[in-house]
């Protein structure tokens, strides 16, 4: 079970065609989370700002819950069954269309109730994208690593999921700052969406390019693809999906300190949104520029298990006390917070790829991860803005504390309990 890949030189341009779709796909989400504020009564003309909000958000939860699993349970196979690559340029087509879709959408002002179920069929598009590309693109990269080097090299997953999340905050402080308010909420907030669009075409073609992935041409050359590999995972696999489930515990405090932090501290603490997003680049641009150390930490010196515990247990402790020092925010606690939470989180996204691939083998490695990865994404970062958003709303902000801490505590009992070391682990084999 341990030892070397027999694919020792990973394709610079696989990884780099890999990891674009979920770059976009952390955009979308962030510019979505980012200017829902300002766009949201658009679409749900109410009086009270929150509620508008609130409705925007539970959108996109009541999307994904519908369709995100469902979608994964039929997409994920295709990667088994077909390969990684095919399921990477559909995914990256479809998060296009999405896109597009959301750019273009009418108000309510111009065709009423059809505006708000154009925005449905958007994210419905977006999310069937979702549910295959996480999966995809981290077997394809994991799978093109040598085995001394796959924490690091997978790192690039959440390096780009962090580069996403800066580029849309770059735009949408820029947006702000160079319209007026009025104009960004008429028409200049669908100009970061159509930016993603183009993004989409440029990855699409990227990936048409690059070949597929080693060890599923070797397990295709054999005649050993699986028939039905969605029903082996479950069947084979129930741990390994367990841990991936819990793992994504931590997508409430992802979302919460990387897309929401600077909303949370505008409408708790009354900072300055221009000034918070201007911080949270700082911050992502830490969490971006560790990754790739925790990385090397992990396949050099403590394996993956010792990490993951550690963010879990730091965000039990501190998520609390962090979150009330934006109650009265000054630019010092806010890039204090944002930074120290974005450090915490890189111990776990710096091994999440590599993880999620040792955890399976490769007949059934797209389905046993897409299947675990995106009902726990559904359920708890789907939910994650529209419970911040309640708690705030009904005047309890400190609450969104006490679920992470629990959550996160939860995570660590179990990690101590179940996840193995995945360290060196022969994924040929595995």
């Amino acid at each position: 079970m341990k030892g070397r890949t027999a694919f020792a030189d990973p394709s610079r341009k696989a990884i780099r065609a890999g990891a674009i779709g979920n770059l976009i796909e952390y955009y979308d989400a962030t510019i979505y989370s980012l200017l829902a504020p300002v766009f949201a009564q658009q679409f749900f003309p109410v009086e009270n700002k929150a509620f508008a909000l609130l409705y925007t958000y539970g959108l996109v939860v009541g999307v994904a819950f519908v369709v995100r699993p469902a979608a994964a349970m039929l997409l994920s196979p295709y990667g088994d069954r077909r390969g990684r690559r095919k399921l990477l340029s559909l995914s990256l087509f479809l998060m296009g269309s999405g896109l597009l879709i959301i750019g273009l959408s009418p108000t309510y002002r111009s065709i009423g109730v059809l505006a708000p179920i154009c925005l449905v069929v958007g994210r419905a598009v977006q999310n069937v994208s979702n549910s295959g590309e996480f999966q995809a693109a981290s077997t394809f990269i994991v799978e093109h690593a040598p085995a001394d080097r796959r924490a690091t090299t997978g790192a690039v997953q959440y390096m780009t999921a962090g580069l996403g999340i800066l580029s849309a905050t770059l735009v949408a402080t820029t947006l702000t700052t160079v319209f007026p308010k009025e104009v960004v909420a008429d028409w200049a907030w669908r100009i970061p969406f159509l930016i993603g669009a183009a993004l989409c075409l440029y990855g699409f073609r990227l990936r048409r390019a690059v070949p597929e992935s080693p060890l599923f041409t070797a397990l295709q050359s054999t005649g050993q693809v699986e028939s039905k590999p969605l029903r082996t995972a479950v069947k084979r696999y129930p741990r390994s999906l367990l841990l991936v489930m819990v793992i994504q515990f931590s997508q409430v405090t992802y979302f919460t300190w990387q897309v929401f932090l600077p909303t949370y501290a505008h409408l708790v603490g009354g900072f300055p949104l221009k000034t918070g997003l201007a911080l949270n680049c700082v911050a992502l641009a830490a969490f971006v520029l560790v990754l790739p150390l925790v990385g090397m930490v992990s396949d050099r010196k403590t394996g993956r298990r010792p990490l993951i515990i550690a963010e879990a247990l730091g965000f039990a402790v501190l998520a609390y006390p962090m979150l009330r020092l934006l109650q009265h925010p000054t630019p010092l606690t806010y890039l204090l917070v944002a930074v120290a939470g974005n450090l915490l989180l890189a111990l776990t996204y710096g091994n999440v790829a590599a993880v999620f691939c040792e955890l399976f083998p490769t007949g059934v490695r797209t389905s046993g991860v897409g299947l675990a990865y995106n009902v726990a994404v559904t359920v708890f970062g789907g939910s994650a803005p529209i419970i911040a958003t309640w708690t705030i709303g009904h005047g309890r902000p400190l609450a969104l504390g006490y679920y992470i801490l629990a959550l996160e505590l939860a995570a660590a009992i179990i990690f101590l309990a179940l996840l193995p070391e995945t360290r060196g682990t022969r994924l040929e084999t595995k």
